[in-house]
């Protein structure tokens, strides 16, 4: 299966059936348990399992001898009762033989120490041998595969840079010299123009003398080179996964390929995401620690999921409390789970899978805990994984086929982006931190909001907002004209456009490409580092007092016929420009001359036609999923009083089966699914 549809916030995934279910190990239990696994989740609504991503050792227990039979039967006794499998190509966990016969194939850090097998993860992507290693169990297991009708889908290897992503070892120097050759076309001047080398007496002569960048050796390294040195490692992994993908899409064209997990250093609007049917998440909403934030937190990351490649799947869903090493996370209180889970399904998740079936009783996640406890004695988090079975398996299949639709758009997820922030971050917050902070405020205001990447379609946004991407690529400005001029709202966050896709300054006036479309130019700027020292503050337009700001400042020069919409009113910036307003055809473009944290995002709400939020919001998140011909309405509780919602279109509610119009009474944790006539 091949979703060839360009990637897209809007696309579908290609799945016809909702996939419940959760990751599952019989390598962790014994006979006995493993043969009254499949009824107890089956009862609880499961029509999928996941498994084998690390389980490499028991399939392969020495070099070149296979062995399946753990997995032929478990996958014969999951279909037995109706549950299918994803299985997993299995190279995040090499086994012991390998590292012990070929002890090169392993990572090296920044500071120059050797991982080893012990957890996972250890082995390096850029090693030819185990690379070839990687091959060749992803050939044994699709041929052993091929013509089993219970095997449905591949996960490949399992969340890529969770841990670490930035390899040092004699691969990787000999795979970067090599990637840059190709990047600059055999031409050591381009490479070292590219890069600015004539600072700091840098300039090479042969790209075999390229080193990996490492800061603090002994000062800050090269910013341009520490941004390609990222994208030669997401490259890296990206050409490891699709040779495994090739060798699945030859064995059987009908399965589906995905990945799971969403971390750093990994370009997921690139090759990587290109190669998958579509993208997995891990979602884990118990790691913002803070209850009240959860929510807002939980929407930006599967929002942000969703703006990579479109719909996908929760592989992996928070069931309990989770923890290892020095951290045990919240136990989800009762409908908690459910509740977050929906989240997902509302924000575009066309499967779900909980982690993990079961606790493990040994091992660094024996506290990762599942929906059953180490005692296999089915409890409150059982009874509610069963209730949310029963009711995707009720709704699941009806929203299929539709994507998620709101009126603002944050721009994130582009790699180049948010990986040059990261070399020379002034100490400021990254375009995803902010990107975060932006998509909370106008999700607690109770707006439809949303991501999407900058070269995505904007149709169907009435505002967008950019922010503080200073990487901007020019090639994106034809869209942003053209969704002004159709009616939108631009809002162009401080230092946007101040770089360029090497990670150099632009030569440009802030904030370059984008000059013409904002209106204005930067005349001075600077960092607040002690901002109650010398309090920096404006008077947006029509506003009755000052919004004070905290991190960046810059003093505008509006264009002719640019309108101010905000000034500065203390210090030396008095009087001075602070935002501005352009008109462009039926729409208008807001610069703003400041960083848009989450206080003076709120104080800027009323400069947008949006409705003003009246103090805090309602706790109640609403969802649409929609497509040419359904639109369904995902109401979702998250505060601890009961609510009453105003239903603007009559419809059926499908988790309860009846008619609902007017208002709706939604308990806390409550969900409501409303399909609208």
């Amino acid at each position: 299966m091949s979703n060839p549809a360009p990637l897209s916030h809007l696309r579908p995934s290609p799945l016809r059936e909702f996939l419940f279910g959760s990751a599952y190990y019989p390598e962790h239990w014994d006979a006995a348990i493993r043969e009254a696994d499949p009824a107890l989740l089956r009862a609880a609504g499961w029509n999928v399992v996941r498994m084998g991503e690390f389980a490499w050792d028991l399939i392969e227990p020495e070099e070149g001898k296979f062995d399946f039979r753990l997995f032929d039967e478990t996958i014969a006794r999951m279909a037995a009762v109706g549950i299918r499998t994803i299985f997993c190509t299995p190279t995040a966990a090499p086994p012991r033989w390998l590292t012990v016969n070929h002890p090169g194939i392993v990572r090296v850090d920044a500071d120059g120490r050797l991982m080893q097998h012990g957890s996972r993860q250890h082995a390096s992507y850029f090693s030819p041998v185990f690379r070839e290693y990687s091959r060749r169990i992803t050939r044994a297991l699709a041929g052993h595969f091929a013509g089993n009708p219970h095997v449905i889908g591949w996960q490949t290897d399992n969340e890529f840079h969770c841990h670490f992503a930035f390899d040092h070892s004699p691969d990787v120097q000999s795979a970067f010299a090599e990637w840059l050759r190709v990047r600059f076309e055999n031409d050591i001047a381009k490479l070292n123009a590219a890069w600015g080398t004539a600072f700091w007496s840098q300039t090479y002569v042969r790209f075999e003398d390229v080193p990996t960048p490492r800061d603090h050796r002994p000062t800050w390294a090269n910013p341009a080179h520490a941004l390609d040195y990222r994208r030669f490692l997401a490259d890296g992994i990206a050409s490891f996964q699709r040779e495994q993908v090739e060798i699945l899409r030859a064995a059987n064209s009908a399965w589906w390929i995905t990945h799971n997990g969403c971390h750093e250093v990994s370009d997921y609007r690139g090759d990587l995401g290109r190669d998958l049917d579509f993208v997995s998440y891990d979602s884990y909403p118990f790691f913002e620690l803070e209850p009240a934030s959860r929510a807002s937190n939980h929407a930006f990351q599967l929002d942000l999921v969703r703006s990579y490649a479109g719909n996908f799947v929760v592989m992996e869903q928070q069931s309990g409390p989770g923890g290892q090493g020095d951290y045990f996370l919240d136990n989800p209180e009762p409908g908690e789970m459910r509740r977050l889970a929906w989240t997902g399904i509302a924000r575009g998740a066309d499967g779900l899978l909980l982690f993990r079936e079961r606790s493990c009783r040994f091992g660094a996640e024996e506290y990762w805990t599942g929906v059953l406890d180490h005692d296999n004695v089915p409890r409150r988090r059982y009874r509610e994984a069963s209730q949310l079975g029963a009711e995707v398996a009720r709704v699941g299949r009806e929203l299929l086929g539709t994507t998620v639709r709101f009126d603002v758009g944050v721009a994130a997820g582009d790699f180049t982006c948010e990986q040059g922030h990261a070399p020379l971050s002034h100490g400021l917050p990254d375009p995803r931190a902010m990107a975060k902070c932006i998509h909370g405020v106008f999700f607690r205001a109770g707006c439809a909001v949303g991501i999407v990447h900058p070269e995505d379609t904007l149709e169907g946004l009435k505002i967008y907002i950019l922010p503080h991407l200073a990487l901007f690529n020019p090639a994106w400005l034809p869209a942003l004209e053209n969704f002004v001029a159709a009616g939108g709202t631009l809002v162009v966050g401080a230092r946007t456009g101040s770089k360029d896709l090497n990670n150099n300054v632009n030569p440009e006036t802030p904030p370059g490409a984008l000059r013409g479309l904002a209106g204005a130019t930067v005349e001075e700027y600077g960092r607040q580092n002690r901002p109650e020292a010398r309090p920096l503050a404006m008077r947006l337009e029509g506003a009755e007092s000052d919004t004070p700001t905290t991190l960046w400042y810059e003093q505008l020069a509006p264009d002719k016929g640019t309108l101010v919409a905000g000034t500065w009113t203390t210090r030396h910036l008095a009087g001075k420009p602070a935002i501005t307003r352009r008109a462009h055809g039926r729409g208008q473009v807001i610069y703003v001359g400041t960083y848009l944290t989450r206080e003076f995002t709120e104080g800027l709400l009323p400069l947008l036609p949006i409705p003003a939020p009246g103090g805090r919001s309602s706790s109640v998140e609403t969802v649409l999923r929609a497509d040419a011909n359904r639109r369904f309405r995902i109401l979702i509780n998250h505060g601890e009083d009961t609510a009453r919602i105003a239903v603007p279109v009559a419809g059926r509610e499908l988790l309860d089966d009846k008619p609902v119009s007017g208002t709706l009474a939604l308990a806390p944790n409550g969900v409501a699914v409303i399909r609208e006539r």
